[in-house]
């Protein structure tokens, strides 16, 4: 396989898996692996049918192309200013929560490790310095670094499946929801495990803008989040009796309860180092994949400013924001990537929608029939996704 093509997969995928895989079984707990199940096939399918709308409509552009320059050109001002505004949102939820769950990870092992007790918030600024450098220095760091953590991610999954597959109870897979509403408020965060798409321009450009390529990195990279996410629920849903996770989850903070279930019931210190080196590679990869499509898009921004400032600017411009949040708001975990799907929703679904019909009238180019049911299908869940964040937000669900 062509070295940049696996390292394009990486890159989505790890974007993907991440912080959100973590709030997966902590949003889907009162759905029940079926219904959670469903709503990861049909989330999976609008999120990589957008994704290759962006494809087909890069034939026509440059692949140096961000997504400032693609808005410009085929919408007007204020869909420029939404997609804008909604990309750096997103971007900076996604990396606040990372940031958040990082540093909590990174303090465990540490005060673990050499038995000290060290500041929350100087390990939230450690984890942030660390991998916004990798993030500056290029993409090609990003996707050496994704290389080495994602292998050690899967690896860690593996071992921690395998261990934890004798705890599974096929009574906890079949059990149905506690309430309906817990559906709704499920979809938001979920959706937000498919965050791939801020990264696209950075992909387009590392690829040469091959369609070929493209294709098969935002298909193969988006489906390999979907098996893991199976294989994930399956894992932890199947081992946690519902009714007392769900109890857990309402006393403790949603990733300490996750944990604290897992400690429960696996009653081993090795499951619960796994899971704990597992979370840590998850958020690696994703703060990375993630991060480096708002630092290119800000390059895109600034393209005439002089080439000197740029790329500490930009990476001001990512970077500060989000560690703000992080360390001042730290427990808005969950929050932030609730509020990160509204964003998302407008960013990976709503544009490039927009962006393909535009485009398609701007080169007068016919857009078929399955485009349009498709098109059609992806409004209609962007529509849910955000009725069900104003739900949650105004507390009715």
């Amino acid at each position: 396989m062509n070295s940049k093509l696996l390292g394009s997969i990486l890159i989505i995928a790890g974007s993907s898996i991440g912080a959100g895989m973590l709030a997966m079984p902590i949003s889907s707990a009162g759905v029940g692996f079926i219904g959670s199940s469903l709503l990861l096939f049909l989330l999976w399918f609008v999120t990589c049918y957008t994704a290759l709308l962006m494809v087909k409509i890069y034939e026509f552009n440059s692949c140096t192309d961000g997504f400032d320059t693609l808005t410009r050109k085929y919408t007007n001002l204020f869909v420029n200013r939404i997609a804008g505004l909604s990309l750096m949102f997103l971007i900076y939820s996604l990396t606040a929560a990372y940031m958040t769950g990082g540093g909590t990870i990174l303090k465990t092992n540490i005060d673990l490790v050499f038995n000290l007790d060290i500041n929350r918030k100087f390990a939230i600024i450690l984890f942030s310095i660390l991998f916004s450098t990798i993030v500056i220095i290029g993409t090609k760091s990003v996707d050496l670094i994704t290389r080495g953590l994602f292998t050690a991610k899967v690896i860690f999954l593996i071992v921690l499946v395998i261990l934890m597959i004798p705890l599974i109870q096929g009574i906890n897979l079949l059990s149905m929801p506690l309430k309906q509403g817990l559906i709704i408020a499920a979809i938001p965060p979920i959706f937000t495990s498919f965050g791939f798409h801020g990264s696209i321009p950075t992909i387009v450009n590392y690829l040469g803008g091959n369609k070929k390529l493209l294709n098969r990195a935002f298909i193969l990279g988006s489906l390999l989040p979907l098996a893991i996410y199976l294989i994930w629920q399956i894992v932890v849903l199947g081992s946690l009796d519902q009714t007392t996770f769900m109890s857990i989850l309402r006393q403790r903070e949603p990733l300490d309860g996750l944990i604290m279930s897992i400690r429960q019931v696996a009653k081993s210190t090795y499951i619960e180092t796994l899971f704990s080196l597992f979370s840590a590679a998850a958020l690696g990869t994703s703060f990375l994949g993630v991060s480096v499509g708002l630092y290119d898009y800000y390059k895109d921004l600034l393209k005439n400013k002089s080439s000197k400032v740029i790329p500490s600017l930009s990476g001001a411009l990512t970077f500060l924001p989000p560690l703000g949040f992080a360390l001042f708001y730290p427990e808005g975990f969950m929050k932030a990537l609730g509020f990160a799907a509204i964003a998302g929703v407008i960013l990976a679904l709503v544009v490039p929608v927009i962006i393909f019909v535009r485009a398609m009238q701007f080169h007068q180019k016919k857009v078929t029939l399955f485009n349009k049911i498709a098109i059609y299908t992806t409004l209609s869940v962007s529509f849910i996704i955000i009725i069900g964040q104003i739900l949650i937000v105004m507390k009715k669900v």
